[in-house]
């Protein structure tokens, strides 16, 4: 037997599950602070998924007339790491099925950006992707705006 690796696993696993309430309350908050930012600079974004049984560390939103590709072509330049759909949709173009298998319309699906908040992730880092976003979404109503005058 390796009872080193066994005696390994046991101390990284108590490790992990020694602070794991706590940890999962302060992601909760943070991405909850990350909601309340995008909403209140883009009110018809859409937060997919359960309202209350979801992972503390995952916010998927809707950003309802902006494709998601757009959106993370965006955020990659400002340094922000995200991505489209869900988990299992890493690198993929196409609307992810897992969405759209939750009922989710392909507009909403293929606008969907997902954020992922780590054991590292801080209030500063939560604050700074809000107002990325902001930004963001500001130039993209402003070049909507400018399509619909020019037609």
């Amino acid at each position: 037997e390796n009872v080193a690796g066994i005696a390994g696993m046991a101390a990284a696993a108590e490790w992990i599950l020694h602070d794991r309430e706590t940890e999962q309350e302060r992601r909760a908050q943070l991405r909850d602070q990350l909601w309340r930012s995008i909403v209140s600079v883009f009110p018809d974004a859409q937060q997919n998924g359960d309202p209350t049984r979801r992972l503390a560390n995952t916010l998927n939103a809707s950003f309802i007339g902006v494709d998601s590709e757009t959106m993370l072509m965006a955020l990659d330049l400002e340094g922000v790491c995200a991505s489209s759909g869900s988990a299992c949709m890493v690198g993929s173009v196409m609307a992810s099925h897992v969405l759209l298998a939750m009922g989710l319309p392909l507009a909403l699906a293929k606008s969907a950006i997902r954020f992922s908040l780590g054991k590292h992730t801080t209030a500063q880092e939560i604050s700074t992707t809000a107002g990325i976003v902001s930004e963001i979404v500001q130039r993209t109503n402003a070049k909507r705006r400018e399509r619909k005058v020019a037609v």
